[in-house]
């Protein structure tokens, strides 16, 4: 049989007079394309492989963007490296350690991308609040590879009781806030977005990976499960008393990212068993709660990105200076109304509480939605209210559209995976 490795030089090599008439990024997006798709053919090389591919996609961004289009693509594409570790780690469990170091090194490519995306301003603030970011994910990140081989060969507990310390300062849970909602105020709009979407999603599927390698010890369970319902309750207050815009938001990313790991740590301090809700029918709690997982890092990602990346001024920490009527829909997402995309986690998180017997956690995920209520309806009176002629941009209508798509949707792609 005929190396495929070998095929893909070969193909590059009869293709390379190309390069004189073709515009180099669409050869790089090609390459970058080839050697991704080199990982399913070879899966002893395919970290390897995906990581090359997805930088030389990222470089393909570089020619139209400079920079900026770089770091975006690398983050983006270090996102795309998470899901593919994930994925392979679902599908091949027998590789399921090698695959689930790719995803820490996805999420370390991610920070010094986003670190440029924040401080892409070059003002005084802009730079501080990317530092902010720059020492809380690193720290957050060296404790998560210290964490996870620790799990993994020495013990699960003290491995696990580390990993959630790191995922705690990676994901600006509480007590390790504070870096989230300066990051959010001081740094440019742009990297904000990236750092929503890119920098929350990113970690949130490395936590997927790393459980189905290593389930998490009850301890560890035990004090994310503290963590973040004391979290979400402290966040949904600290909006109602922020005024200025980037703040609101960022107790809101605080807050979508407790709900998220209130999911994991239900499941793993109370027990993963077979449950039967309205919706999804018979599965497994884990599989709820990754379900959960991944749709409220959508949400909150996908909202914040349109409404971030509709901003034109050098601060996040703004209000509006043009009205951009489609983020109305992505506040109304991360409100969590019905049928938009951020209604589902919510409602699947109050489900699985209930399915396993934890009445209290649903209760105070109800009450923290309708805590939150009030300064989400603020944002939505600033968005819709603000001066100037309506200003929607791609990202904005792109991002609204999939709140509603995915959350129409959403009942029929969850009937569909479910058997």
């Amino acid at each position: 049989m005929i190396d495929p490795f070998f095929l893909v030089v070969l193909a590059f090599a009869a293709l390379a007079p190309l390069a004189l008439k073709v515009d180099g990024r669409y050869l790089a997006a090609a390459m970058g394309i080839a050697v991704f798709a080199m990982a399913f053919f070879v899966p002893e090389a395919a970290f390897f492989f995906t990581l090359l591919g997805v930088v030389a996609i990222a470089f393909a961004l570089d020619w139209p963007y400079g920079g900026l289009g770089f770091a975006l693509g690398l983050s983006a594409t270090s996102t795309a490296l998470a899901a593919y570790a994930y994925y392979r780690v679902v599908a091949a469990p027998q590789q399921a350690v090698y695959y689930a170091f790719a995803g820490l090194a996805a999420l370390a490519v991610s920070t010094a991308s986003i670190y440029g995306l924040l401080a892409s301003g070059r003002e005084r603030e802009n730079v501080e609040g990317a530092l902010k970011y720059l020492i809380f994910s690193a720290v957050g990140k060296t404790l998560m590879v210290l964490g996870f081989p620790l799990a993994l060969y020495v013990s699960p507990t003290l491995g696990w009781v580390v990993l959630a310390i790191g995922f705690i300062f990676e994901l600006g849970l509480v007590p390790a806030h504070l870096w989230m909602v300066d990051a959010f105020a001081l740094s440019t709009p742009r990297g904000v977005a990236a750092l929503t979407i890119f920098g929350e999603l990113t970690p949130l599927l490395v936590l997927l990976t790393l459980l189905n390698v290593v389930p998490m010890a009850k301890p560890a369970a035990f004090a994310l499960l503290v963590a973040s319902l004391a979290s979400m309750t402290f966040a949904n207050v600290a909006g109602l008393t922020a005024r200025t815009f980037g703040r609101i938001l960022a107790y809101s990313s605080i807050a979508h990212m407790s709900y998220a790991v209130a999911a994991a740590a239900l499941v793993f301090y109370f027990g993963n068993k077979f449950v039967s809700l309205p919706l999804v029918g018979n599965m497994s709690a884990f599989s709820v709660a990754s379900l959960v997982i991944v749709l409220e890092g959508l949400t909150s990602g996908l909202g914040k990105a349109g409404i971030f990346g509709a901003l034109t001024v050098k601060h996040a920490d703004t209000v509006p200076e043009r009205r951009v009527l489609s983020n109305a829909v992505n506040v109304l997402s991360l409100l969590g109304l019905p049928p938009l995309l951020g209604f589902w986690p919510k409602l699947l998180l109050i489900l699985l509480s209930l399915a396993l017997g934890q009445a209290g956690v649903a209760v105070l995920v109800i009450l923290n939605s309708a805590l939150a209520t009030p300064y989400y309806l603020r944002v939505f009176r600033q968005i819709v209210e603000a001066a100037g002629p309506s200003a929607d941009n791609a990202t904005s209508v792109l991002t609204s559209t999939l709140a509603v798509v995915l959350g129409v949707a959403a009942p029929l792609l969850l009937a569909a995976l479910i058997p």
